[in-house]
């Protein structure tokens, strides 16, 4: 009997991501949704990504404004570069990634799942129900499934 090895593996010279190829179309189709939401500037997407660019001041409406006046070009840019990752790491022939880039696939991969997870209501709250009557059954539930496990991996390579 075969031992299991994981999808992301560490290799002499970095990390590589062992997926399929239709693992690897999914999770590069993800990918480019997301780079969609991120740079078109629709005010319907905004509620799908308000877990990508948490509230920094909560209680003050101003410093907030501040803040993403500042900032928000710069974490879009962060995650955008993060997604390039995603397309490279998946790419035929791919060069393993270094830890910089393991981790920029994490990025993105969790802020996917992030998205995901706001689209299917799922809590932060351990101690809450995790998941609406019925969810757990969904294609969708399924993928956000798919995603964590995958990010676990991940994690697990780079610890």
């Amino acid at each position: 009997m075969s031992r299991f090895r994981g999808p992301v593996r560490s290799t002499g010279k970095g990390f590589r991501i062992a997926v399929d190829d239709d693992e690897a179309a999914l999770i590069r189709r993800l990918a480019g949704e997301l780079r969609s939401l991120l740079t078109d500037d629709v005010d319907d997407d905004r509620a799908l990504m308000a877990r990508l660019f948490p509230t920094a001041y909560p209680d003050d409406e101003e410093l907030e404004a501040e803040y993403q006046r500042l900032m928000r070009e710069e974490l879009v840019a962060s995650k955008l570069a993060a997604l390039d990752v995603v397309e490279q790491a998946l790419s035929p022939g791919a060069e393993p990634l270094d830890e910089v880039g393991l981790v920029a696939f994490m990025q993105s991969i969790n802020s996917v799942r992030l998205i995901l997870g706001t689209m299917l209501e799922v809590s932060d709250d351990p101690t809450g129900d995790e998941v609406r009557a019925g969810l757990e059954q969904s294609p969708e539930y399924a993928l956000y499934g798919y995603l964590s496990w995958l990010l676990e991996h991940c994690v697990r390579a780079v610890s």
